[in-house]
């Protein structure tokens, strides 16, 4: 269900999105485009195409990103144009997130498309084309359309969780997880199973964490997104050491960054810390302090800059006591901590309800 704005409003987010001020912080931006995630609709995704001229990877990422969850097939063009990059103007972590958003889209006029670059130069490109083929053939079989969706994570994941959960145990998916033997999709149905089991299963964290030591950054980032969904305290040192590590590819950076700011904890309370790794270990100040580091860091990748100054803002919404969170119970459950979608979407929520409101 959309929520409706007023014209005037409209605009404002339009305007805040496509930086006509030329002096829009990337945050507010950033939160401008999931308030017009919630509102949806035609006019929302034309904006959101004007929105991929921009010059910032990250920016561009997260517009295709809104696309493929958005539903609308009015997106497919605009993604196609993105993955085939005619004009060169997008890298590989934008084309891969495209890719991602037809895969959600679930259309099959999409297919020869993706097929088209499964041998492309770029891995993330083309892992990412293949698990949306596999995708969408999926959604429109009769398994997929019988298929009940998790009410409890309302994104469109890029592959079906495995298995209801119940049925199958933390070790058995583990095992599919890290089976570099089985296709990307399956393995991506097992990853998103795990996370099914909720940020209270310690061992579901564990294991998903696991997955970083694989060999493909498209996996790695995706399980740093996972974290985000969950808000676990468990998953916090792993995202410390992604965050941290220079040789770590910058789409896995950028997630473990956006993670760490919607989780917005410091980890589990008490827990000790001095058998940890040095790059999981807290330093004074805790997450924030580290993300505050990183967003400024001179020699950091721009990506993993943008991404702290944008995980900032999701901390300071998540621990605010006056900013949106007293319309919160308009967009969440009261009885839910946190609805398991990413820090700058539940910030955005809060904040197009007040808008909505006013």
């Amino acid at each position: 269900m959309s929520v409706q704005v007023s014209p005037e409003q409209l605009s404002t987010l339009k305007a805040t999105l496509l930086n006509t001020s030329g002096s829009t912080p990337l945050h507010e931006r950033f939160r401008s485009l999931f308030m017009l995630k919630a509102v949806g609709g035609d006019e929302v995704v034309d904006i959101i195409a004007e929105g991929l001229k921009d010059p910032s990877p990250l920016l561009k990422h997260e517009l295709a990103y809104v696309l493929g969850q958005l539903s609308n097939p009015r997106a497919l063009p605009i993604l196609n144009d993105v993955l085939i990059n005619p004009s060169g103007s997008h890298c590989s972590m934008v084309r891969h997130e495209a890719a991602e958003a037809l895969g959600a889209l679930s259309s099959t006029d999409s297919i020869p498309v993706l097929e088209r670059y499964l041998n492309d130069p770029s891995r993330e490109v083309r892992e990412t084309c293949e698990i949306a083929v596999e995708k969408i053939r999926f959604d429109n079989s009769e398994e997929g359309k019988a298929r009940k969706l998790n009410p409890d994570f309302p994104t469109i994941d890029p592959a079906p969780s495995a298995t209801p959960l119940g049925d199958i145990s933390i070790p058995s998916l583990r095992n599919d997880l890290l089976n570099t033997s089985l296709p990307l999709f399956e393995r991506y149905r097992a990853m998103f199973a795990l996370r099914d089991f909720g940020s209270s299963s310690k061992e579901a964290v564990e294991a998903l964490a696991d997955g970083f030591a694989d060999g493909s950054a498209l996996f790695r980032h995706e399980v740093a997104y996972i974290f985000g969904q969950l808000s676990s305290p468990y998953s916090i040192p792993s995202l410390l050491s992604r965050l941290r590590d220079p040789k770590e590819d910058d789409m896995v950076r950028h997630e473990a960054a956006e993670a760490l700011g919607g989780i917005a904890s410091d980890g589990v309370e008490g827990e000790d810390q001095s058998n940890l790794p040095t790059d999981q270990q807290l330093p004074s100040g805790g997450v924030l302090a580290v993300l505050r580091e990183w967003a400024v860091k001179a020699d950091a990748p721009v990506v993993v800059r943008e991404s702290c100054q944008v995980a900032i803002d999701m901390w300071e919404y998540e621990n605010s006591t006056d900013q949106f969170n007293p319309i919160d119970s308009l967009t969440s459950s009261s009885s839910a901590a946190k609805s398991n979608t990413t820090g700058m979407e539940r910030s955005a929520h809060a904040a197009v309800s007040a808008m909505a409101a006013a």
